[in-house]
């Protein structure tokens, strides 16, 4: 089927691990997928690995604390296949203590998972609203309720921040027919967590002693997890944070 009469999703961050499982997921539902993400090589590496395949995919090398690529991206997207699914999942973590966290690091998160939230989600409801209708899902965390035991304090404060965006978003677009909600992920096995620092011994090691379930979370549950918001089966669901935490947050 040509993309043109397939719905679109446009997912940021799409080159890791959770971004490409859910680019994968929504792939596999039968929408034409945009890999959006920082470099061009690891982006369209992905987009190939959907359309091997036999997905339909595109990439989109994207900058989401650039408004002016924001603004420029989800408009060209948009007029050539009508978004009906974005999801907002880029992002950076640094674990850092309160007396040791520079400010250009607390720049880099806020830049990064609230301003670039902000952007993308802004313009994506632009898009979405002159039609009446869309999905918008932004990647949150379990560190939007409670403190990391990291210490993450500027991480758990923009992670904060981007579950209050989600809300009031969710709240004031309710009616236009555009849905935003977000997804909490606790502690998942991906890239980014391993990047932290923790072994494979610590990571086992904190599932077995924190989490209820006794294991990391699979970025494929995740996946599902943003299939399912961003599809008719939640039409009741607005302004929502779907925590997926193997019952960390209970």
């Amino acid at each position: 089927m040509p993309e043109h009469d397939l719905p679109t999703a446009l997912v940021t961050g799409a080159a890791g691990g959770l971004g490409f499982s859910i680019a994968r997921r929504l792939a596999e539902r039968g929408d034409h997928v945009v890999v959006a993400d920082l470099g061009e090589d690891a982006s369209a590496a992905r987009a190939d690995e959907l359309r091997s395949a036999g997905f339909s995919a595109e990439h989109r090398v994207l900058d989401v604390t650039d408004e002016e690529q924001v603004v420029a991206a989800i408009a060209e997207i948009d007029s050539r296949t009508p978004l009906s699914t974005v999801v907002n999942n880029a992002g950076v973590a640094f674990s850092s203590p309160l007396l040791e966290t520079p400010m250009s690091r607390f720049d880099l998160l806020f830049s990064v998972n609230v301003r670039g939230t902000f952007l993308v989600m802004r313009e994506a409801a632009r898009a979405m609203t002159s039609r009446g209708a869309g999905s918008i899902v932004n990647i949150c965390s379990t560190s939007s309720f409670t403190a990391s035991t990291g210490p993450m304090i500027a991480y758990d404060a923009s992670k904060g921040a981007a579950a209050m965006m989600t809300r009031a978003a969710g709240r004031e677009l309710a009616r236009t027919g555009v849905r935003v909600n977000g997804l909490a992920p606790g502690t998942m096995d991906t890239p980014l967590v391993r990047g932290l620092g923790s072994s494979d011994d610590e990571l086992a090691q904190l599932a077995a002693a924190r989490i209820p379930v006794g294991r990391l979370g699979g970025t494929d549950e995740v996946a599902e997890g943003a299939a399912w918001l961003s599809s008719p089966a939640a039409s009741y669901v607005v302004g929502h944070i779907l925590v997926i935490d193997g019952g960390w947050l209970a």
